[in-house]
Formats: structure tokens, C-alpha cells, sequence
């Protein structure tokens, strides 16, 4: 499940809700429901966690948990509630208990690296960006977070080759564009700047995030100049 997404270096570093099932079966949770009301919790900490509600959705997974201290995507998920309080020490405790229980949850993994980046602990990001991608190569999002790591650590050139190891499995990726047109900005590429930062917005505009697209022209404006 894939709950915790890419952050946005030109929007702030932010960690984004990704879209997550409304529903766990008996099977995803790996051991038997301990209450009837087990999955109204989860299906409710799910909904408020959409919603934006992050205090209601902590006590919802706290139940979860409570039920079954064994299932790991409550722990995950309540980091991730946590994470948007900005409370990125409780959130990596949570994901810290998540992993415990599945070293191979990339979710966690991911979730704990942004936790780490906001906290400015950037060796202990990229370690877990890392353990996301040795899990599962595929991850455009743990290649992403590798690259705004390197990006707000000052490796540029590293950045950039990250973003392009994310948009080689995504081409789409328009975030991916405009933070590796900002990693050449920064080297000093102003050409190769614009160009990236003219596709992210193409694509925000095509993808219908206007705020994005705009944040993206202002960008060029200000490098033309």
C-alpha cells in the first residue's frame, strides 16, 4: 500500500497524503480481527486521515492498534497522521514500531525519511530513502525523496540524478522536472533550469494543479530575468 507519497521541494517540503484503500482485509492485516469494531477503526482513521482530520484519525489507529498491536499498517498510518501535526519525533517512534514488526515496509521507511528530513537529520533520511528503493527499485517516490535529501543537503549534482532515476519510471513526474531544473539552476544550468521547470508546468497545468503550474511560471520568470 502505497499511503505516504513524494515530498514537493517547490512547494515546501511537505509530505502528501497519498490516495489510500478504504478498507484492510483479515488477510493484509495477518492476524485474526480481536473485535468487531477493529475495522470501523481502521476504515475511520483512513477517512479522517483523507480529510484532513489528523487528532481524530491518531485515536482511531490508537484503537487499531489497541485491538492488534501486532498489525503494523496502524502504526504507519498513525505516523503519518502524526507527521501532519508536525510532530515528526512521535511519527518516527510510530514508524520506528511499524518497521519492527515489518522490516519491509517501505511505506514506514519513507514516511520515517521525510519525518527525518523536516527534523534537518539528512544522513538518516537518505539511509532510509535507500532501504525504500533496495525493497522495491520501482519506487518513484523513495528515487524523489533520495533526490530533495541530496537537493537540501547541497549535493545537487546527486539530486539530479535521482530525479532522473524517478522520472525513468516515471515520465510524468512533473515535481521530478521542476526540483531537478532547480538542482541545475543552482549548478549554474539556466537553460536546462527552464527547460525542466517549463515541463513541470506543462504537466501541473495538464495534471490540473494550478497552484503548482503558476508557483512553476513565477519560477521561470524570476530565472529569465
Amino acid at each position: 500500500m502505497n499511503h505516504i507519497k513524494r515530498t514537493i521541494a517547490i512547494l515546501g517540503i511537505t509530505s502528501l497524503l497519498g490516495v489510500i484503500p478504504i478498507a484492510v482485509s483479515a488477510r493484509e492485516a495477518q492476524l485474526p480481527l480481536k473485535a468487531a469494531n477493529f475495522q470501523d477503526y481502521y476504515n475511520q482513521g483512513v477517512q479522517k486521515l483523507n480529510q484532513g482530520n489528523f487528532n481524530d484519525a491518531i485515536a482511531d489507529f490508537n484503537s487499531v492498534v489497541q485491538l492488534n498491536p501486532r498489525y503494523y499498517e496502524g502504526f504507519c498510518l498513525r505516523g503519518l497522521a502524526k507527521s501532519q501535526l508536525r510532530d515528526f519525533s512521535a511519527a518516527i517512534s510510530d514508524f520506528n514500531l511499524a518497521l519492527r514488526l515489518n522490516p519491509k515496509h517501505t511505506d514506514a521507511y519513507n514516511g520515517r525519511g521525510i519525518s527525518y528530513v523536516e527534523l534537518g537529520d539528512f544522513q538518516k533520511a537518505i539511509a532510509d530513502f535507500k532501504q525504500t528503493i533496495k525493497i522495491d527499485p520501482t519506487s518513484q517516490d523513495g528515487y524523489y525523496n533520495l533526490g530533495l535529501a541530496h537537493f537540501r543537503q547541497g549535493n545537487h549534482q546527486q539530486a539530479i540524478a535521482d530525479f532522473n532515476q524517478a522520472l525513468q519510471i516515471n515520465p510524468n513526474l512533473a515535481d521530478a522536472y521542476g526540483n531537478r531544473g532547480l538542482a541545475q539552476y543552482a549548478l549554474g544550468d539556466s537553460n536546462s533550469a527552464v527547460t525542466d521547470l517549463q515541463q513541470a508546468a506543462n504537466l501541473f497545468l495538464k495534471q490540473g494543479d494550478t497552484q503548482a503550474y503558476q508557483q512553476t511560471q513565477a519560477l521561470i520568470q524570476q530565472i529569465q530575468r
